[in-house]
């Protein structure tokens, strides 16, 4: 019996280990390895890694991204925002939402020296200068498998829990480290920002997007 369960497992171990390694480029074609590596860039693009039954998969997502929902969807997400954050939206407002990610883990935090975050999206004058931007209406809010909202709390902030999975569903199908944010014009134009990025970040495609 023993030695059985100690061959099941080795099979399964060499299984994994011989799970293929595919990659793709930001446009879903297959790409060879070296190709992924030649084409990573940070400022343009994020390198995800998941698997599947069969294969090993790394995917290059592009950071920045513009569209257009339909009435229908902006309707659905505006009257979503409204029942999870209990705020009103005025339909002239443009929307800023800044979505907390799963990474980094608690496990991931534990690492730190610090016990809470200096990510300065969490200072006092990052909201207060977004309104001197434009009409905006601003909103934090987090993915439901975040376990680690301690380290980005304050009192100042409310992180709203993203209970439908919803962005994700609509702008964020990989998950990403450090968060991202959505800016949203009354007409449903769209831009998103993935991964790592601090309020200037924010305030600078602000600036460009609401007053273009």
């Amino acid at each position: 019996m023993r030695f059985t369960i100690i061959f099941i497992l080795f099979t399964c171990m060499l299984n994994a280990q011989e799970k293929a390694l595919v990659y793709y480029n930001e446009n879903g074609k297959n790409i060879t390895q070296d190709e992924f590596r030649k084409a990573k860039n940070d400022k343009e693009n994020l390198d995800v890694y998941f698997e599947n039954d069969t294969s090993q998969i790394g995917i290059l997502v592009t950071r920045k991204r513009f569209g257009k929902l339909n009435k229908k969807t902006f309707n659905h997400l505006k009257s979503y925002l409204t029942e999870i954050s209990q705020k009103k939206i005025d339909p002239t407002e443009n929307l800023v939402i800044n979505y907390l990610t799963l990474y980094p883990s608690k496990d991931e935090v534990s690492n730190f020296s610090n016990s809470k975050s200096n990510w300065n999206i969490l200072d006092r004058n990052y909201i207060k200068k977004l309104h001197k931007i434009a009409n905006i209406n601003q909103f934090f809010i987090h993915t439901p498998e975040n376990d680690n909202l301690e380290y980005y709390r304050n009192k100042k902030i409310n992180w709203i829990k993203d209970k439908n999975n919803l962005f994700n569903k609509l702008f964020f199908p990989y998950e990403i480290q450090y968060g991202n944010f959505i800016l949203i014009k009354p007409n449903g134009e769209y831009f998103y920002f993935l991964g790592e990025h601090g309020k200037q970040t924010v305030w600078s495609e602000s600036e460009k997007f609401f007053k273009s």
